[in-house]
């Protein structure tokens, strides 16, 4: 399914022109403990999932887990 569109995400963006940092992901995690952290600019999605969890995991407890939210390009 994220094959899928990103796949599409690209074909779109060679038809609309778009290029460069426009496309950069960006994603959102929550805490067990209602922390947050959040992430944008980064190149590739792994590298947003670990900035995200990381920004969060600096606001949760010991005991508490972050997960991500949600991912989105440019």
């Amino acid at each position: 399914m994220k094959k899928s569109l990103f796949v599409l995400a690209l074909a779109v963006a060679g038809v609309a022109g778009v290029t460069g940092p426009a496309w950069a992901w960006g994603c959102f995690a929550r805490g067990t403990t209602g922390a947050t952290g959040y992430s944008y600019g980064y190149y590739y999605l792994g590298w947003a999932e670990r900035r995200a969890l990381s920004e969060c995991a600096v606001r949760t407890p010991r005991w508490g887990r972050c997960y991500i939210v949600r991912c989105h390009p440019g």
